[in-house]
């Protein structure tokens, strides 16, 4: 993702700041294999479209999507 449609998505997100309290999964980093990331949902299509899992990694802060 170029770094500023990152900053579009962050800022759509709430930033830095949404990340700060939320939950903990037991999911697999992409980018270092590590078993533990943050994560939000947010519905980001139509209602009847399944919501969109953001993912942050607890031990490199890689960010990633599902959905």
């Amino acid at each position: 993702m170029a770094p500023l449609a990152r900053k579009q998505v962050d800022d759509v997100l709430g930033g830095d700041d949404a990340w700060k309290n939320v939950a903990k999964t037991d999911a697999t980093c992409p980018k270092c294999t590590y078993h533990q990331a943050y994560f939000m949902e947010i519905q980001t299509r139509s209602a009847d479209e399944p919501a969109t899992l953001f993912f942050k990694c607890v031990q490199c802060a890689h960010r990633w999507r599902e959905g």
